[in-house]
């Protein structure tokens, strides 16, 4: 089978009231430099209208201005707001409010903020281009959503719940827990230590992946098949795959879409052209629903957000994934097995500090594996790096074939969210594989390894 084509395996069927006003008072957010709110009976908190927001979002918008909640405890109430709605303060909660805003994110929750509540509130995006509530940690409940391109946005690093739910009209509802009944791998790590959480720094995701705000990208004129060593490709829009065929080729800061069913998006013709490589960072690879990310080896993805697309990149020889977000998969047929990652053999590859969803939190789908391992277009698996990684989602979230020849394989300091429909992993007790017990469940740190 060549490395083309997708590893077959036996895989079973898919899936198939406001809060009390007693006792509150509210005003108006004016429009002007502040605005004040009164949240609770003789508390007082400020909202600071603000710009230039958008360097703190991914949107090449300078200038964006915003209401910003900085107190814990905020209850903004009543509101109608045309600025963005920024919430960077604990256990707020927005309720009965209208929000109509014409930048990138309408109602925005920052990175490592807890206890946001959304209710009740009606959300107005003036382009396809805009968010409506982001980047995630949040629960909406009764939310209206209107003319964004994306309703709600989240990721593993900061799940949302939504219920009861609309993005222009139509029923919208998310969640990461995957609630369909399966059969359990034993990982329960008996005699094991379970240990917190800890990540040497933030999860990638929308506000530390793809092109940087402020960036300004120009339409790309030049061929999509590189020959020209040394090539570098820097604030670009490419609108055809690319093919990779010369030495240290660079896509930095660009846009890359590709509808390309069954084939790579980006493909690095490293087996026909010996010195073929490729760097890509801080750029956005997507594929119109069709396509495989990247493939097959001796290039580096550096913070890149690849999502809407079938699979993710192929992992073969001098490959290195690291502090990206790779998600957003698109459901083809039962007869495929989707996954983020998949090798099939190969030496000297890293997997570093990335957000690999697997999991679709709207349809409850784990799709195949965060990453698939193998070694059947290869003599061996070997000299593979698989650590600081965020894994969502799979049947079993990392899935070995049981036929795998490996060699000094090692995973560590991965951390699973329990969504997976049988187990975070399968046949990680495979000779030639270390599996340390820093492979951690998020929730609560308890190790995933086989019981002994």
């Amino acid at each position: 089978m060549s490395s083309t084509e997708q590893v077959q395996r036996d895989r079973p069927g898919r899936h198939s009231v406001p809060p009390s006003r007693q006792g509150r008072l509210t005003t108006r957010v004016a429009i002007g430099v502040a605005a004040v709110v009164v949240i609770a009976a003789g508390t007082v908190a400020v909202l600071q209208l603000t710009s230039g927001g958008g360097a703190e979002s991914q949107s090449s918008t300078a200038d964006e201005k915003a209401t910003v909640i900085s107190t814990d405890g905020t209850v903004v109430d009543g509101q109608q707001l045309t600025t963005a709605l920024y919430i960077k303060a604990n256990n707020v909660k927005v309720v009965n409010t209208t929000v109509r805003h014409t930048g990138t994110i309408a109602i925005k929750v920052f990175p490592g903020v807890s206890g946001t509540v959304v209710q009740n509130t009606e959300v107005f995006c003036g382009s396809k281009d805009m968010t409506g509530v982001g980047n995630g940690g949040y629960t909406a409940t009764k939310v209206k959503v209107h003319g964004c391109g994306t309703g709600f946005q989240h990721y593993a690093g900061a799940p949302a719940t939504v219920t009861d739910s609309t993005v222009d009209d139509r029923p919208y509802k998310a969640s990461y827990a995957f609630t369909e009944s399966g059969k359990k791998h034993p990982t329960a790590g008996t005699g094991l230590v379970a240990g917190p959480v800890k990540a040497a720094k933030p999860w990638p995701g929308p506000d530390n992946t793809g092109v940087p705000a402020g960036t300004t990208l120009t339409p790309y004129t030049g061929k999509y098949v590189i020959t020209e060593p040394d090539t570098v490709i820097d604030g670009k829009i490419l609108t055809d795959c690319v093919e990779i065929k010369a030495k240290n080729v660079t896509i930095k800061r660009s846009k890359i879409n590709c509808k390309n069913k069954g084939g790579m998006i980006i493909r690095v013709f490293d087996e026909l052209v010996t010195d073929a490589s490729l760097l890509v960072e801080d750029s956005e690879i997507t594929g119109d629903g069709e396509g495989l990310g990247v493939g097959f080896g001796h290039y580096t993805l550096r913070r890149v957000n690849m999502h809407n697309l079938n699979e993710g990149p192929r992992v073969s020889d001098g490959a290195v994934i690291e502090d990206s977000w790779i998600h957003g998969l698109v459901f083809t047929d039962e007869k495929d097995h989707q996954d983020i990652l998949q090798t099939t053999g190969g030496t000297g590859m890293i997997v570093r500090h990335n957000t690999l969803e697997a999991f679709n939190a709207t349809t409850n789908d784990p799709f195949n594996a965060g990453f698939q391992l193998g070694s059947e277009t290869a003599p061996i698996l070997s000299d593979l790096l698989v650590e600081d990684n965020l894994f969502s989602g799979g049947n079993y979230t990392v899935n070995l074939r049981p036929d795998t020849k490996t060699e000094k394989v090692v995973f560590r300091n991965n951390v699973f969210v329990q969504n997976s429909r049988y187990g975070a992993a399968s046949n990680e007790d495979l000779p030639g594989v270390t599996w340390e017990a820093t492979n951690v469940f998020l929730d609560g740190g308890k190790p995933v390894t086989h019981s002994p």
